[in-house]
């Protein structure tokens, strides 16, 4: 296969609830990308993890078979030796035997698997929501949620006339919900009246964390109900209405699963999730009280797979959104936002400034501004050790765009932004990989210093450079004509800092 000069090729492979796929891409140098190649073959996991609590031998010895078959499809195109970004569904954390499947995979394939964290479902969420935002101009102006119900979790995002606002997750998924039912044989409107009675509570709590944002429209997404598009909207068109979903319900339900394969062009994996899939957008969209939706006519397995191949793409704009996420915890809880926008400014100095001592990444750079836009957000519950119940606060918050991991790592930078430092001895930092500790205490460290230049609330600091020579690092204070109070604050602050680097922290004013 011949590539210009700067093109590039890569793949990535999914194992998910019901299939496993693969897509090979060729990146051009503006960032977009080109299927190649795209595979799709069953394999039963949502039905062994919701079913049975564990993935069963022989849909392990599937999985293999399937990934040998990627595998040699690759050697086929002479492309073997190309980068492959191989990821599981998140719902394989439900497993008991999740350890044994990933490393049989690993053997036998010498592919490394991880599951999607729900950062990363997040991000790929965005990725979804943004193309519509962009297809469809309405949602420039309206209020509107993006349902996304996967196999294990559905993922709300609101949209406020085109700005990403909020994000929730919810335990209520296509195959949770199937194989939970223990009802094959029932039929018709009696098992839509089931799933209904199961995901009551859950629809519920929807209704009520949203009851207050007027919501205008729904955009549906999902393996399910994309394939199922065409039955729902005219060819190239996005939008329907809910009588069309709800008639499209009732026709599905009536039918059995080898009926649903037949009439619908399904597959048998996806014959007993799509009826699932169909009664939980019905009731989003009924909760809201909307008669007209939105569903993506594009295949979902070929779009999400293509994200994870091209991992780069609109960088700036999910951070923007991430940010804009934190900030409106932030308000949420009372934070001065002028302390904690002057706050993230300085750190963000500092992590430039001493890049040679830390040499740590972009993305630690993004975790550092978020935890310094959130440090003070315990001060809603107390002043008093504001920093540890800040740390519940955030490891319990939906910052959109973050995983689980990288929350925790936010809520300890914030833990340690004042009085003690990290220890062994305290609970979740003594969890993480070391590693991760030292990222921990190399960005506390920062946001330390940080907060003790904004002593004063009144943010005086305008700008800053560091020096490092003969044992010091000395902080050039723009702007500042007699940083008193700021040395006041430093001894306590800068200790963590000085500790890692050897460094002692001096301040020089350069107004």
């Amino acid at each position: 296969m011949s590539l210009a000069p700067s093109e590039t090729l890569r793949a990535a492979v999914h194992i998910g609830a019901s299939h496993a796929s693969m897509i090979v891409i060729r990146i051009s140098p503006d960032g977009s990308g080109e299927c190649i190649d795209f595979l799709e073959k069953n394999i039963p996991l949502g039905r062994d993890i919701f079913g049975y609590g564990q993935i069963q031998p022989s849909t392990i010895e599937q999985a293999v078979k399937v990934m040998r078959g990627f595998q040699e499809s690759l050697d086929e195109l002479g492309i073997s030796g190309i980068p492959v970004r191989a990821v599981t569904t998140n719902t394989l954390d439900e497993a008991s035997n999740a350890e044994v499947f990933l490393n049989r995979l690993q053997i036998a394939c010498q592919w490394r698997f991880e599951p999607l964290d729900d950062g990363e479902m997040t991000r790929l969420v965005f990725l979804k929501t943004r193309r519509r935002l962009r297809d469809t101009p309405s949602m420039q102006k309206r209020n509107t949620i993006v349902a996304h119900v996967g196999p294990g979790n559905a993922r709300l995002i609101l949209s406020i006339k085109g700005r990403i606002v909020r994000y929730q997750s919810y335990r209520l998924g296509t195959h949770r919900c199937w194989e939970q039912l223990h009802a094959p044989d029932l039929t018709g409107e009696p098992i839509i009246r089931l799933i209904r009675e199961q995901i009551s509570g859950l629809i519920a709590q929807i209704h009520f964390d949203f009851r207050d944002e007027q919501i205008e429209d729904l955009v549906m997404i999902g393996t399910e109900i994309q394939m199922l598009a065409p039955y729902l909207s005219k060819p190239d068109r996005t939008k329907s209405r809910y009588h069309i979903l709800r008639q499209l319900t009732s026709e599905i339900a009536a039918l059995t699963e080898p009926e649903r394969v037949k009439k619908f062009n399904l597959d048998y994996q996806t014959a007993g999730s799509a009826l699932p899939a169909l009664v939980i957008n019905a009731a989003i969209a009924e909760s809201f009280e909307l008669t007209s939706l939105r569903v993506s006519p594009s295949d979902y397995e070929e779009g999400l797979l293509t994200d994870l191949a091209n991992p780069t793409g609109v960088h700036d704009e999910l951070k923007s959104q991430l940010l804009h996420s934190a900030k409106l915890i932030a308000r949420k809880f009372g934070v001065d936002m002028n302390h904690a926008r002057q706050v993230a400014h300085l750190t963000g100095r500092l992590f430039d400034e001493t890049q040679d001592l830390h040499k740590l990444s972009e993305h630690d750079a993004v975790l550092l501004e978020v935890a310094s836009i959130l440090h003070e957000v315990g001060n809603h519950i107390s002043p008093r050790s504001h920093e540890i119940h800040g740390l519940y606060i955030i490891r319990h918050s939906e910052i959109f765009g973050l995983s689980d991991p990288d929350r925790l790592l936010v809520a300890l930078i914030t833990r340690y932004h004042r009085k003690a430092t990290p220890q062994l001895s305290h609970p979740f930092y003594n969890k993480l990989s070391p590693d991760d500790r030292i990222r921990v205490a190399k960005l506390s460290a920062l946001l330390r210093v940080a907060d003790a230049l904004e002593r004063t609330h009144s943010q005086r600091v305008k700008n800053l450079t560091v020096t490092i020579a003969e044992g010091k690092a000395t902080l050039n204070l723009e702007g500042l004509v007699d940083a008193s109070a700021e040395r006041l604050a430093l001894p306590s602050k800068a200790n963590l800092f000085e500790n890692l680097y050897g460094l002692k922290v001096v301040l020089n004013e350069t107004a």
